[in-house]
């Protein structure tokens, strides 16, 4: 007893010293680039990463021992037939002078001793560089500097490693004891676990806006595991009833996904469909099944090309293109409405009809969920098949046909044939062991037919996506662009770790459930996890199973990553039906799970229909009805990438699409003045990721906020619910007349000097930065 318990002790050090060293390192700040704002004490670097003549940075919390310094610089030759030269110095040690040729990093040993790191950088041929109104000496351009470990991750110094240990090790003890049998030592260690969590981050260079949401998702963990009364008591509700609910909720579900389900058509509002129908069309044209596209699986193609078949029979107006969007939008509100019924049988058969009908109410509303069903994607068809799977296993368990695990597995496949994540659902058939056992041991007459599960899905995803065999090259190539596309990311790379894995809590579950469903999910899954009911526990890792690959990836996609976490909707609500549940039984046994279920959905189901009810008049076609009304023949407007804007193809105006390369870089108000150009469009679709998604460029976010401030407003459309997914961006029209330049800086040269409180511009944009 003693050796175990010694060597369960020693096990737990080791793995809190690992753990520890992994933490530290990640959450001290040991990276800088242009397009971060942290907290190293810089002088003589601009915003945007150029140096002045010369510069100087304070890197501390960091060893000596083992740990290099990695500065990467831009070789960009501003000067004709001259590369950047750098001279570098490490602690008023020696210099090393750099000739930057390339983009590859330069590493330097740190001396011993050399704590803070104080690195001193001399421009030895800055210039002068004009930029807007204003000239500046600069050097060379800072792209990234980083301390590195042949560990592959940096050494803290011993003190601000023994603080993190200490704090990391009591979080261990803490949140063990949290998850106990005894009811006030998991109340007292969840509030520890609380004033613990705050210590780490309060011990690191971590901002508080990063750490907020970790907080919430602890505090609403810990409450739910240590809070709320814990019952496994069936409900016991008269079969009709529950069919007789289920029906009426997913009829609703399906009204709120059909609803406008055409909106933008026939101009192609969301950009990610036109590629599908492009390669929808390329099998027609072709008469093969090669739709020789793969930077998705081929089985969303392949529904909605039957799915148009279908539309074409029935006499659908339009061409087969153009009722291929409506197609593959039907694909995904049909998969989005099946969704719901399919979270019932999930919450019933994990836990009770109550918490089913409750989970399966929540998703009908949910704003992502009912949003993202609109679109010809693949998340919806994802969600359905994840469901349809999970189904699939629980009805073999529970029925003991093992040969249903087969057919499980085969579902898994077909979900990597709608989005390759899909395949790591195949986890959940292999499950199956140990759901039967209801135990951490292995039922071991379940063990052959979860391998043969696990076996089959390849062959699952080969049936909805034969040609990943058949044109192997092409399918070879376009998944190697998405595998890069996952780990560059997409406007900027987005680390897990520099957002606290926080970054899809935040900006998709918070916002795409409402903050107070969001919470009580998290709340429903500490509950879940302080009754380790084996059901409880497959619900919290198919939760996981979809939430954090999505956090690693650093591809987050503006101006909609909040669809990567679909999946997790249907499990969340199961979570948080079940907390709607414990808390109304425990004040009123009759009504309080009404009252509870009553006002947690007001918020989503608002927020849902006020979406809903903008769909049918986008801003894009409010602005252009504008336009044509009140533009004369003959003008000329420069737009942003034509999906986010205003359609006006074959209209009296001369149109000009400024490349999407060059957006930003044309988006000066001198540049502008010269463009001989009479208006020009921005949609917030375009811009305000610059403003919203985490470690974006500064000097971009200045560069747009000096477009509004000095080119003149002429009008401005929004919708009353806002901006979300692809639906009614803010779009803004500007005069690019001359007269009208000179009407705004004569409005802010009296502003400046305080005759004026607001000018046009003020008044006419909304700036929600």
């Amino acid at each position: 007893m003693i050796g175990s318990t010694f060597l369960r002790g020693a096990l737990l050090s080791i793995c809190t010293v690992i753990v520890a060293m992994f933490v530290a390192s990640k959450l001290q700040t040991t990276a800088w680039n242009g397009q971060q704002a942290v907290d190293l004490v810089d002088r003589g670097l601009y915003v945007d990463g150029w140096l002045k003549d010369q510069s100087t940075l304070t890197i501390e919390g960091f060893s000596t021992v083992a740990n290099k310094l990695k500065l990467t610089f831009n070789p960009l030759w501003l000067i004709p037939n001259e590369a950047p030269r750098v001279a570098v110095s490490l602690c008023n040690g020696p210099i090393s002078e750099l000739t930057i040729k390339d983009a590859t990093p330069n590493y330097f040993s740190i001396p011993t001793g050399c704590s803070p790191l104080v690195v001193k950088m001399t421009a030895l041929n800055s210039f002068s560089l004009l930029e807007g109104r204003s000239s500046r000496m600069v050097g060379a351009q800072l792209l990234n500097v980083a301390i590195s470990s042949p560990f592959r991750f940096a050494i803290v110094s011993f003190p601000q490693f023994l603080k993190i240990f200490s704090a990391v090790g009591l979080l261990v003890i803490l949140t063990l004891c949290a998850v106990g049998r005894g009811r006030r030592l998991s109340t007292i260690a969840a509030l520890g676990v609380l004033a613990t969590t705050t210590v780490i981050v309060k011990l690191s260079d971590v901002q508080a806006h990063k750490f907020q949401p970790l907080w919430i998702v602890f505090a609403a963990l810990l409450a739910g595991t240590a809070l709320l009364p814990v019952t496994s008591r069936q409900d016991q509700v008269q079969r009709s009833a529950s069919k007789i609910w289920l029906y009426a909720i997913v009829v609703f579900g399906a009204f709120l996904r059909f609803y406008s389900i055409d909106f933008g058509l026939p101009a192609n509002f969301h950009p990610d469909e036109v590629p599908k129908v492009n390669a929808i069309m390329r099998m027609v044209e072709q008469n093969s099944w090669n739709p020789q596209y793969f930077l998705h699986p081929s089985l969303l193609l392949y529904t909605t090309y039957m799915m148009n078949c279908v539309l074409q029979a029935i006499g659908v107006e339009g061409s087969f293109r153009e009722t291929a969007f409506l197609a593959g939008r039907f694909v995904s509100a049909i998969a989005g409405t099946l969704s719901i019924a399919l979270t019932y049988e999930v919450g019933r058969r994990l836990i009770s009809r109550n918490v089913g009908l409750l989970a399966a109410g929540l998703l009908a509303i949910i704003p992502l969920h009912v949003t993202c069903s609109r679109y010809l994607k693949e998340d919806a068809l994802l969600t359905f098949l994840v469901l349809s799977c999970v189904v699939t296993t629980l009805i073999a368990v529970q029925s003991k046909r093992r040969w249903m695990l087969v057919l499980a597995g085969l579902l898994a496949g077909f979900t990597a044939g709608t989005k390759y994540s899909g395949i790591l659902l195949a986890v959940v058939p292999a499950s199956a062991p140990w759901i039967a056992s209801r135990d951490w041991k292995p039922d071991w007459k379940w063990v052959p037919w979860a391998l043969a599960a696990l076996a089959i899905a390849p062959i699952g995803f080969l049936c909805t996506t034969p040609f990943a065999l058949l044109d192997y090259a092409k399918f070879i190539k376009d998944f190697g662009v998405e595998s890069r596309h996952m780990q560059t990311g997409h406007t900027n790379s987005i680390d897990a770790w520099s957002q606290l894995w926080m970054y899809h809590f935040s900006r998709s579950i918070w916002v795409g459930m409402t903050p107070m469903l969001a919470v009580g999910s998290v709340i429903g899954l500490g509950y879940l996890l302080r009754r380790r009911r084996i059901e409880d526990l497959l619900l919290v890792g198919l939760v996981l199973l979809f939430y954090l690959p999505a956090e690693f990836v650093k591809a987050k996609p503006a101006p909609q990553p909040e669809r990567y976490i679909m999946p997790c909707l249907p499990f969340l609500a199961i979570a948080l039906a079940q907390v709607i549940r414990a808390l109304g039984r425990t004040i009123s046994p009759k009504y309080g799970v009404a009252l509870f279920a009553t006002a947690l959905l007001a918020a989503p189901l608002y927020r849902t229909v006020a979406l809903a009810n903008d769909v049918g008049s986008d801003t894009r076609d409010q602005l252009a009805l504008w336009m044509r009304d009140n533009l004369p023949a003959g003008t000329k407007v420069l737009m942003d990438w034509k999906p986010y804007c205003p359609r006006l193809d074959g209209e009296h105006f001369a149109v000009e699409h400024i490349p999407r390369a060059h957006i930003i870089s044309e988006l000066d108000p001198k540049l502008l003045r010269e463009s001989g150009a009479d208006y020009m469009v921005l949609s917030s679709l375009f811009y305000a990721r610059y403003f919203n998604q985490p470690e974006s460029n500064p000097a971009l976010r200045q560069r747009i906020k000096d477009v509004f401030d000095s080119v003149p407003v002429v009008a401005q459309y929004a919708a009353p619910a806002g901006t979300y997914g692809f639906h009614n961006p803010v779009l803004t029209l500007f005069s690019l007349k001359k007269e009208d330049f000179e009407r705004l800086d004569g409005e802010r040269k009296r502003k400046r000097l305080g005759e004026l409180t607001q000018t046009s511009n003020d008044m006419r944009a909304q700036r929600k930065w």
